[in-house]
Protein backbone atom coordinates (compact mmCIF):
# COMPACT_ATOMS: atom_id res chain seq x y z
CA UNK A 1 0.00 0.00 0.00
CA UNK A 2 1.33 3.40 -0.94
CA UNK A 3 1.07 5.95 1.87
CA UNK A 4 -0.10 8.56 -0.64
CA UNK A 5 -3.48 6.79 -0.36
CA UNK A 6 -3.67 7.83 3.31
CA UNK A 7 -2.62 11.45 2.73
CA UNK A 8 -6.18 12.84 2.05
CA UNK A 9 -7.45 12.07 5.59
CA UNK A 10 -4.30 13.68 7.01
CA UNK A 11 -4.80 16.73 4.79
CA UNK A 12 -8.37 17.10 6.02
CA UNK A 13 -7.22 16.80 9.62
CA UNK A 14 -4.41 19.37 9.45
CA UNK A 15 -6.02 21.62 6.83
CA UNK A 16 -5.65 24.92 8.70
CA UNK A 17 -2.09 24.13 9.87
CA UNK A 18 -0.70 22.85 6.56
CA UNK A 19 2.00 24.96 4.95
CA UNK A 20 2.00 25.66 1.22
CA UNK A 21 5.43 24.08 0.81
CA UNK A 22 4.26 20.70 2.12
CA UNK A 23 3.85 18.17 -0.65
CA UNK A 24 1.88 14.95 -0.51
CA UNK A 25 5.16 13.04 -0.36
CA UNK A 26 6.32 15.00 2.69
CA UNK A 27 2.99 14.29 4.39
CA UNK A 28 3.46 10.61 3.53
CA UNK A 29 6.76 10.86 5.41
CA UNK A 30 4.88 12.03 8.50
CA UNK A 31 2.53 9.06 8.10
CA UNK A 32 5.54 6.72 7.89
CA UNK A 33 6.91 8.25 11.10
CA UNK A 34 3.52 7.76 12.75
CA UNK A 35 3.41 4.08 11.77
CA UNK A 36 6.85 3.55 13.26
CA UNK A 37 5.88 5.43 16.42
CA UNK A 38 2.76 3.32 16.94
CA UNK A 39 4.23 0.01 15.82
CA UNK A 40 4.95 -1.26 19.34
CA UNK A 41 1.28 -0.89 20.35
CA UNK A 42 -0.20 -3.21 17.71
CA UNK A 43 -0.19 -6.94 17.31
CA UNK A 44 0.17 -6.43 13.55
CA UNK A 45 3.57 -5.33 12.35
CA UNK A 46 3.75 -2.85 9.50
CA UNK A 47 6.92 -2.53 7.48
CA UNK A 48 7.55 0.88 5.94
CA UNK A 49 9.74 0.94 2.85
CA UNK A 50 11.24 4.14 1.47
CA UNK A 51 12.02 4.40 -2.23
CA UNK A 52 13.86 7.45 -3.54
CA UNK A 53 13.00 10.22 -4.25
CA UNK A 54 9.96 10.28 -1.92
CA UNK A 55 7.79 7.17 -2.03
CA UNK A 56 6.68 5.37 1.11
CA UNK A 57 5.01 1.97 0.96
CA UNK A 58 3.61 -0.15 3.77
CA UNK A 59 3.41 -3.90 3.86
CA UNK A 60 0.92 -5.42 4.68
CA UNK A 61 -1.90 -3.04 3.80
CA UNK A 62 -3.03 -0.84 6.66
CA UNK A 63 -6.12 -2.13 8.43
CA UNK A 64 -9.06 0.28 8.17
CA UNK A 65 -9.27 0.54 11.96
CA UNK A 66 -5.65 1.69 12.13
CA UNK A 67 -5.95 4.57 9.66
CA UNK A 68 -7.41 7.05 12.14
CA UNK A 69 -4.78 6.43 14.87
CA UNK A 70 -2.04 6.75 12.23
CA UNK A 71 -3.53 10.05 11.02
CA UNK A 72 -3.75 11.33 14.60
CA UNK A 73 -0.16 10.38 15.36
CA UNK A 74 1.04 11.96 12.10
CA UNK A 75 -0.89 15.10 13.01
CA UNK A 76 0.77 15.21 16.43
CA UNK A 77 4.21 14.77 14.87
CA UNK A 78 3.44 17.42 12.23
CA UNK A 79 2.11 19.97 14.71
CA UNK A 80 4.93 19.40 17.19
CA UNK A 81 7.48 19.91 14.43
CA UNK A 82 5.70 22.97 13.04
CA UNK A 83 4.46 24.58 16.22
CA UNK A 84 4.72 28.03 14.69
CA UNK A 85 2.01 26.96 12.22
CA UNK A 86 -0.36 26.37 15.11
CA UNK A 87 0.25 29.81 16.62
CA UNK A 88 -1.04 32.87 14.74
CA UNK A 89 -1.62 36.57 15.28
CA UNK A 90 -3.43 39.18 13.24
CA UNK A 91 -4.29 42.79 13.99
CA UNK A 92 -7.09 42.13 16.46
CA UNK A 93 -6.79 38.52 17.54
CA UNK A 94 -4.00 36.19 18.54
CA UNK A 95 -4.07 32.50 19.33
CA UNK A 96 -1.34 30.61 21.13
CA UNK A 97 -2.20 27.05 22.21
CA UNK A 98 0.62 26.98 24.76
CA UNK A 99 -1.11 29.68 26.81
CA UNK A 100 -4.66 28.63 25.97
CA UNK A 101 -6.60 26.21 28.09
CA UNK A 102 -6.18 22.49 27.59
CA UNK A 103 -9.66 22.20 26.08
CA UNK A 104 -8.78 23.97 22.85
CA UNK A 105 -5.13 22.96 22.45
CA UNK A 106 -5.01 21.19 19.05
CA UNK A 107 -2.14 18.91 19.99
CA UNK A 108 -3.78 17.95 23.30
CA UNK A 109 -7.05 17.17 21.50
CA UNK A 110 -5.20 14.84 19.12
CA UNK A 111 -3.41 13.14 22.00
CA UNK A 112 -6.68 12.63 23.91
CA UNK A 113 -8.41 11.13 20.86
CA UNK A 114 -5.42 8.89 20.19
CA UNK A 115 -5.49 7.65 23.79
CA UNK A 116 -9.18 6.84 23.39
CA UNK A 117 -8.56 4.86 20.19
CA UNK A 118 -5.48 2.90 21.24
CA UNK A 119 -5.84 0.57 24.21
CA UNK A 120 -3.60 1.45 27.09
CA UNK A 121 -2.13 -1.78 28.41
CA UNK A 122 0.41 -2.32 31.11
CA UNK A 123 3.23 -4.69 30.41
CA UNK A 124 3.45 -5.91 33.99
CA UNK A 125 1.84 -5.35 37.33
CA UNK A 126 3.79 -4.84 40.49
CA UNK A 127 3.70 -7.55 43.10
CA UNK A 128 5.10 -7.34 46.58
CA UNK A 129 5.48 -10.04 49.15
CA UNK A 130 7.39 -10.32 52.40
CA UNK A 131 10.86 -11.78 52.01
CA UNK A 132 10.79 -15.16 53.67
CA UNK A 133 13.39 -15.53 56.36
CA UNK A 134 14.58 -11.92 56.27
CA UNK A 135 13.06 -11.17 59.67
CA UNK A 136 14.84 -14.17 61.17
CA UNK A 137 17.05 -13.40 64.17
CA UNK A 138 19.97 -15.33 62.62
CA UNK A 139 20.23 -12.99 59.59
CA UNK A 140 23.04 -10.46 60.08
CA UNK A 141 20.99 -7.81 58.27
CA UNK A 142 18.26 -8.19 60.86
CA UNK A 143 20.44 -7.76 63.95
CA UNK A 144 19.76 -4.81 66.18
CA UNK A 145 23.24 -3.41 66.77
CA UNK A 146 22.06 -0.55 68.96
CA UNK A 147 22.32 -2.62 72.13
CA UNK A 148 26.07 -3.10 71.41
CA UNK A 149 26.53 0.64 71.18
CA UNK A 150 24.95 0.96 74.61
CA UNK A 151 27.40 -1.63 76.02
CA UNK A 152 30.44 0.15 74.55
CA UNK A 153 29.48 3.61 75.76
Amino acid sequence: MNLLDVVPPLERHIRQYRKAVDTNSSLAGYLADAIQALDHRWVRLYTVTYTAPATYTVDPDIDSGDIRPIVLMASIIYKMGNFSAVRFTDGDFSYDPTTAGTNNNPIRMDIDELKARIPQTRLATGFTAPMRGFGNIYNRENYDWTFLLDLIA
